[in-house]
């Protein structure tokens, strides 16, 4: 699964502004990083974070935060409700004692050098919960463990995806996207991940704890196969495409009964990236 892999080249990238997509000259209709609702949301629960970017995504926003000398992920819904919280390449002796010996028993050993832990935090009631995410590099197959604070495993870990994907997840796979073929399939706070291979690409499907389809991304697709009409807008105002440094995905979710698209432009820009979201109609997706 593709991490968010964020340039930290100069310090300059705390200070300067968000730099996104526009409507027109004196609108940025991307720039979040000064909504009232996100700092507030941000504010209340990570005292003193710093946010250093805000993306929209499918589920609501992605709030990009330095905060206690590390890189955090937020993620907040359309109504700016908090989801859940990635703190990426924790250091391992941060991990609890309890998930350690779990890990050690269960035979598997951490290298530091090749290895990744990352924790995860999201709302369980009133409380927060705590999960433990650990990837381990091996061959041919890297193995995803998931550990609750308490020491306890998740479904879903392990090395093996035959061996942990139930029934229900395969037939809805082959039901939407006939011919695909699970490479694997993890465990997040809101439900699972399934990695997808289709139509020689790689897609990553996205379902919840019910098992129901949430959104699908297919990631670094090819530019000649984006809609006419979004070229067309993206051009209108302004912006090059360089296949060489710049993205494109389309994402895929429900709609009521039918199947909803966008695309989500990011193009490789100094001091930071622009992130350009699209509805295959050319529209601006707010």
């Amino acid at each position: 699964m593709r991490k968010n892999i964020w340039k930290w080249g100069l310090f300059i990238l705390l200070l300067a502004p968000v730099m996104t997509a526009c409507k027109d000259d004196d609108e940025d209709d991307y720039n979040f990083r000064n909504d009232p609702h996100i700092t507030q949301t941000v504010e209340s629960r990570y005292p003193g974070a710093q946010i250093v970017e805000v993306e929209r995504t499918y589920q609501g926003y992605e709030v990009q935060m330095w905060l206690n000398n590390g890189e955090v992920d937020m993620h907040l819904d359309l109504n700016y409700q908090w989801l859940y919280t990635e703190f990426e390449d924790i250091a391992w002796t941060s991990v609890p004692e309890v998930v350690v010996n779990s890990f050690t028993q269960n035979g598997f050993t951490f290298n530091p050098r090749e290895d990744d832990v990352d924790r995860i935090e999201y709302p369980n009631g009133t409380e927060t919960a705590v999960q433990y995410r650990i990837e381990l590099d091996r061959e041919p197959t890297d193995i995803i463990l998931y550990y609750n604070a308490d020491g306890s495993q998740h479904p879903g870990s392990g090395s093996d995806p035959s061996a942990q994907i139930p029934t229900a997840i395969t037939q809805m796979v082959a039901a939407k996207y006939p011919g695909a073929n699970i490479i694997e399939m993890n465990r997040t706070a809101q439900g699972y991940e399934i990695q997808l291979w289709l139509n020689n690409a790689e897609a990553d499907m996205h379902v919840d704890t019910n098992y129901q389809w949430l959104f699908t991304e297919f990631e670094d697709m090819a530019w000649t196969s984006v809609p006419e009409a979004v070229v067309n807008s993206f051009t209108q105002e302004g912006y090059t495409f360089n296949p060489r440094e710049d993205d494109v995905d389309r994402i895929e979710y429900p709609n009521g009964a039918e199947t909803g698209v966008y695309y989500r432009i990011e193009l490789d820009r100094e001091p930071i990236d622009l992130i350009l979201v699209y509805n295959p109609d050319g529209s601006k997706r707010s």
